[in-house]
């Protein structure tokens, strides 16, 4: 039996289209100053889990060049062939469509950095599957997260809860991700939760970014993330009625704060 596609994944999918509009406006900003927070040398060996489109794995394969390697790995297919047709004239740079919690690099080798942007909280299991990307690094090797500030993105997200609620009737209750995105979404417990899981040489920064939006991008904006989920089980008036009363309740909303939390640390021994 075929195994099911989790429903972010499914959200993500569906998606594709705003999340690719939203791209080069957020992920990539984002994905840029991850790397560049600590970044590969020439030659190096990376990992970037939960990819998309390569937000993280592009400047990467560019910081490391044509010696060097990243794997990059997602389930989402769509985002994977976003990111293929990115990617052209960077042959160092692979994407592969596996689960990163069962991920083994073919030749054994260890990399030298793993990097997971706005993804370690989708792992059905954020301590047990950063504890593997952690053992597939070298001694000294980098592990960098890059999670959501507390609140960060509350201006967007909060209106489609409530139209939800209100559209619907229906109570919308806190994804997995979204409980284990609060447990690394200030810089003291990101930087508490790296260390937990054996990192040393710890350190936290944050990364702004101001995007300017109407009510309709910042539709764009939830229907291109994981939170597109929410409408499943939504017929089409259901979806229209939710859709407008989220551009009512954006109408005063100019600006998305967007506020990330970028963590590294060093695998020990």
């Amino acid at each position: 039996m075929a195994e099911s596609i989790p429903p972010v994944v499914q959200a993500f999918d569906h998606g594709s289209a705003e999340f690719a509009e939203w791209t080069p406006l957020l992920w990539d900003p984002v994905g840029a100053a991850t790397v560049e927070t600590v970044p590969p040398r020439p030659g190096e060996r990376v990992l970037d889990v939960c990819c998309g489109s390569g937000s993280s794995a592009i400047p990467a394969a560019r910081a490391v060049g044509v010696e060097g390697l990243v794997d990059a790995v997602d389930l989402a297919r769509e985002l994977l062939d976003q990111g293929s047709e990115r990617a052209e004239g960077l042959p160092q740079l692979r994407f592969h469509h596996a689960d990163a919690t069962r991920w083994a690099p073919a030749d054994g080798l260890p990399y030298d950095r793993v990097q997971c942007v706005f993804g370690i909280f989708f792992l059905p299991d954020m301590d047990a599957a950063a504890g593997h990307l952690v053992g597939l690094l070298r001694p000294g090797g980098t592990f960098a997260v890059t999670t959501w500030r507390q609140g960060s993105v509350d201006d967007v997200v909060g209106p489609l809860v409530q139209a939800l609620t209100e559209e619907t009737g229906r109570t919308f209750d806190r994804p997995p991700s979204a409980r284990q995105a609060a447990r690394v979404d200030t810089d003291v417990k990101l930087a508490g939760w790296l260390s937990g899981i054996g990192l040393g040489e710890v350190a936290v920064r944050l990364v702004e970014r101001d995007v300017p939006i109407t009510p309709d991008s910042a539709w764009r904006f939830v229907m291109g993330s994981g939170i597109r989920a929410a409408l499943d089980g939504l017929d089409a008036p259901a979806v229209a009625a939710v859709h407008a009363r989220y551009r009512t309740l954006m109408a005063s909303t100019t600006v998305l704060r967007a506020r990330a939390l970028v963590g590294s640390g060093v695998r020990i021994g």
